[in-house]
């Protein structure tokens, strides 16, 4: 009998690893679980041991990764592999997420949601906050900036300066992109504003060309469409020469209807320049009311020449706000003394700026609500002694109460949105019989400003009047009634002669329309086109409402007026100011911060056309803000996501961690 093979001896070797755990390495090499010792290192829940080309491995159960697992070689290198495995920080994430992000749907059904963090989109979130605040893009260079990214997310890649400049670029031509394709499928025409900007170093010039229109659900919108370095100087023929490749690169020179720009001479030779070079036949009355020159600015130089006879009567106001506001403890004791005589110190003393004309009304007025302060401060006070007179008080409030209405004005001509412009006419009217009504003051300095300043008001007014009536007579609230009713003071016995150049205007517009978008019925049925207009025009106004809305009004009855409807669109979008409300009372120009001066120009385009870019959450750039602004005093509720700085990172951590509802990570994260 053969004996039996005798069964090979296995002999147990104890290896510690560098945890402090042991485990049974049998002497043939390979490793096995004993049944009195296992792997106990808590790593071997992230590991599985495997014979791969004869080699004996440790592969990574997250991310497949295979490392060396030799019976000598430890489990500290299995340990650091941990710590930077991105797949498995991706499931403690994720299985955080799980935990907390489980919902109840409609049914009160739970339901579990995941999140997976995607760099890509980080990366765009960044470059439109970049976008929207103006922030530098050196900011993602910045190490805080990158602590906190970090700690909101560690999987997050820190990217340069160059990757954001592309996505902003990126973004900036994608846009760019859908817009003009929105514009030319778009059945309305465009309204253009233009407007310069300088460097801080006064070595470099810009121009902001913006498009204006009312799009097919008759949305009146506004997008800045180029942001144009323009070298050299600023003539009219180098600024015709911009804005014209603007409209010939965007494929636009056929749509436009008008171009508003501010009052200067350039302006004036770029627009008649302009006037040649694009086909009269493709405007509107061929060119009749191409040239819309900026009301904002015609009121500031009316107020402007006004304020050359009233420096010497606000001497002593000027004076006085100089003397308690030129240090903090003068500051403090005017304050301290209005609190013990009982006056609400609600409002800060203002000192008007020479480039500002609306801080003269508004030093004025904040003076005239301490007036007794001031009084009684002169009798205590012995170095005080720029006290107003009575006469200089009574001066003061004849001039606060007529600066108040060219205020109100400016305040709705350049308010943070481009109101349609059928609303201004009013205003400029009750500007005119304003002045008018000073020329009757009893103080010689008002009757002489008043004088100065119609005489700048009567230069611009025929400009003004036509594109103001025609929109007016489409506003079914006025129509003709209402531009009779100011007209008759305004022109008194002669009201009739301008009505009717409204009246024919709008008759030649009816007839240009028809022969364009319906020649067969003009051609053959002439009566239809007065026939719509006077049916309109018959037709009784309806009743004013504060939240009336035009556009709604008009797209509800364009079935009805098919051509006035047309017209509307057009006329209605056309704005008559080319400045924001910040820059509306000022005699000096829109400046591009330092930081951007720096940028290459095409870099600087994106950023500023981008922050009129409505898609992806961007805010528009220079329009459908809220009409009115809360008082100084008062802070209002953020209205956008990306409101402030520190919004801007808590919406970067609501983003990286979505259900973070603290500062503090949590440990399984840290």
């Amino acid at each position: 009998m053969s004996s039996a093979t005798p069964t090979p001896q296995l002999v147990d070797v104890v290896h510690v690893d560098d945890d402090g755990q042991t485990e049974n390495v049998i002497s043939d090499g390979s490793s096995k679980r004993g049944s009195t010792r296992k792997l106990r290192s808590i790593v071997w829940d992230h590991f599985e041991k495997k014979i791969i080309n004869g080699e004996q491995k440790a592969v990574c159960n997250h991310c497949n990764s295979k490392l060396v697992s030799r019976q000598n070689d430890g489990t500290k290198h299995l340990h650091d592999h941990m710590k930077s495995c991105f797949m498995k920080k991706q499931k403690d994430i994720n299985h955080y997420m799980t935990k907390l992000n489980t919902v109840k749907d409609d049914k009160g059904h739970s339901k579990v949601e995941s999140f997976v963090f995607d760099q890509d989109v980080t990366r765009k979130t960044i470059a439109r906050a970049i976008v929207k605040h103006e922030y530098p893009l050196s900011i993602v260079d910045h190490e805080g900036f990158r602590e906190i990214l970090s700690s909101f997310n560690p999987m997050w890649k820190h990217v340069s300066q160059n990757t954001i400049k592309k996505e902003i670029l990126d973004l900036y031509e994608n846009e760019k992109a859908k817009n003009l394709n929105a514009l030319a499928s778009n059945q309305s025409r465009l309204a253009i504003t233009t407007d310069m900007w300088t460097a801080d170093t006064q070595t470099k010039g810009y121009m902001a060309v913006t498009g204006h229109f009312i799009d097919d659900s008759w949305t009146l919108r506004s997008l800045v469409l180029r942001f144009q370095h323009v070298k050299g100087s600023h003539t009219g023929l180098k600024l015709c020469d911009t804005l014209f490749n603007c409209l010939m690169d965007l494929h636009l020179e056929h749509k436009v209807s008008s171009v508003t720009v501010d009052n200067c001479s350039a302006n004036d030779r770029m627009m008649e320049y302009l006037l040649i070079k694009l086909n009269k036949d493709d405007l509107i009355l061929r060119g009749q009311l191409f040239h819309i020159r900026c009301c904002a600015h015609i009121l500031n130089l009316i107020v402007k020449e006004g304020m050359t006879v009233i420096s010497d009567g606000i001497a002593k106001i000027r004076e006085s706000v100089v003397f308690w506001t030129g240090s903090c403890k003068r500051k403090e004791k005017f304050e301290e003394f209005a609190s013990r005589s009982n006056v609400k110190y609600d409002k800060q003393l203002v000192l008007d700026c020479p480039t500002r004309w609306n801080s003269i009304y508004l030093m004025i007025s904040s003076a005239l609500q301490y007036k007794n302060i001031f009084l009684r401060l002169k009798d205590i006070d012995g170095q005080y002694k720029c006290c107003p007179s009575e006469e200089d008080w009574q001066f003061a409030i004849i001039l606060e109460e007529n600066l108040k209405s060219f205020y109100d004005v400016t305040e709705l001509f350049s308010g943070t949105k481009y109101p349609t412009t059928n609303v201004f006419l009013q205003h400029v009217c009750e500007i005119k019989l304003s002045l008018q009504d000073w020329l009757l003051s009893p103080c010689d300095r008002i009757q002489h400003m008043a004088q100065l300043m119609l005489l700048k008001f009567d230069k611009y007014w025929q400009d003004m009047s036509g594109i103001l009536g025609v929109a007016c007579i489409f506003d079914p609230r006025y129509k003709k009634k209402f531009i009779e009713y100011y007209f008759s003071m305004v022109y008194g016995g002669v009201k009739e002669l301008y009505v009717g150049k409204v009246v024919i205007l709008c008759r030649e517009l009816v007839e240009e329309y028809q022969l364009k978008f319906s020649p067969t019925v003009y051609c053959f049925d002439y009566t239809v086109v007065a026939d719509e207009l006077d049916s309109y025009l018959d037709e009784k106004v309806i009743p004013r409402m504060e939240d009336f809305n035009i556009l709604s009004w008009w797209k509800t009855n364009a079935n009805r007026y098919s051509t006035l409807a047309r017209i509307a669109r057009d006329i209605l979008a056309i704005p008559i100011t080319t400045v924001a409300f910040e820059s509306a009372f000022s005699t000096g120009g829109r400046v591009v911060s330092p930081h951007r001066n720096k940028l290459h120009p095409s870099t600087l385009e994106a950023l500023m056309c981008c922050q009129s870019l409505k898609s992806e959450g961007i805010s528009q750039f220079a329009t459908f803000l809220e009409e009115e602004q809360e008082e100084q005093d008062e802070q209002e509720v953020p209205e956008y996501p990306f409101y402030s700085p520190p919004m801007f990172l808590t919406r970067f951590a609501i983003y990286l961690l979505p259900t973070l509802t603290t500062w503090d990570k949590p440990d399984n994260l840290k």
